[in-house]
């Protein structure tokens, strides 16, 4: 459990290191069963990469606030997700759904998404992870039709 958590901790690390992020801090629930990377990106508000080491699994928690259950945002994230491991996508870009399981989670408008990894893959779910950040933000949000989105919740310019 502390390997995983520790794998996990180098990868970000290395991030944090060359700029990429900032402020990354790791917490440990009450109760141990959980780690929280937390970390600033892209917007203002921080991420959250909850680590359950005795799944093993990688939660991007709340990464999309303010979207209701079964809105039509939550429909498009749901399928961006799951296209995301499409042959159609580029090698360096697709999720590996022979490695990883991915889910959605929506609890009170919060959009999360949980990474399932072998313990082996700790490093590679992270590096994962980071760059499923990109993708949402890049291209789901960005280049999406979710610009008034990204203004209202993540205060990005309008520009």
């Amino acid at each position: 459990m502390q390997a995983v958590a520790t794998a996990v901790k180098s990868e970000l690390q290395g991030y944090a290191d060359r700029g990429i992020f900032r402020n990354l801090t790791v917490s440990q629930s009450a109760r141990g069963e959980a780690v929280d990377f937390c970390f600033n990106w892209l917007t203002d508000s921080p991420f959250i990469l909850r680590l359950k080491p005795g799944k093993p699994e990688l939660e991007l928690k709340d990464v999309l606030p303010s979207v209701p259950f079964r809105s039509e945002m939550d429909r498009d994230f749901r399928h961006f997700l799951k296209a995301r491991s499409d042959e159609s996508v580029v090698t360096h870009r697709r999720l590996d759904n022979a490695r990883f399981s991915f889910s959605c989670r929506n609890r009170n408008e919060k959009l999360s998404v949980l990474i399932g990894f072998d313990n082996e893959d700790a490093n590679a779910v992270a590096r994962t992870a980071v760059n499923l950040l990109h993708e949402i933000f890049n291209n789901f949000l960005v280049e999406g039709p979710y610009q008034n989105y990204m203004v209202e919740v993540f205060n990005v310019p309008e520009e």
